[in-house]
């Protein structure tokens, strides 16, 4: 369960609104003022993003309160294969498909195979949503 601290920002009966703080690896690495990705993810810091998560078990928690969120790992693994890997792997597949043809009709091919791989994906994850599978659950108040 990949776990993150948050803040209760309202609680109604369809679930706990909570208030999380976008953070980035590059806060605690001792490269990053080297690093040109460590100046962008100071633009984002600071900055909080608001979700709804589920209670399951109907835990009591009062707006301003600290609580731990999680999402299922195996979730995570699965939908970021689906964004990620199925259109770069219809991408190679395009690539290896047009390899006879002209060049420029083999990148034409392979972008298509790529763009059909985002299409698919969007398709197969719409339902995932609703899904509670796919939904952050409140684990316990702090």
């Amino acid at each position: 369960m990949i776990e993150e601290m948050v803040v209760v920002s309202a609680v109604d009966a369809a679930g706990v609104k909570v208030a999380a703080a976008r953070s980035s690896a590059c806060a605690q690495c001792a490269s990053k003022s080297n690093c040109s990705q460590g100046i962008l993810s100071e633009w984002g810091q600071g900055k909080t993003v608001e979700i709804e998560v589920q209670n399951p078990d109907k835990l009591t928690v009062e707006p301003g309160q600290q609580v731990m969120i999680g999402l299922n790992e195996g979730s995570l693994i699965r939908a970021s294969l689906l964004l990620y890997l199925l259109p770069l792997a219809l991408l190679i597949v395009g690539a290896l498909l047009g390899a006879a043809l002209a060049e420029w009709q083999q990148i034409t091919l392979s972008v298509l195979f790529m763009f059909a791989g985002f299409v698919i994906a969007r398709r197969l994850s719409s339902g995932h949503g609703a899904d509670a599978r796919y939904q952050p659950i409140l684990l316990r108040a702090l």
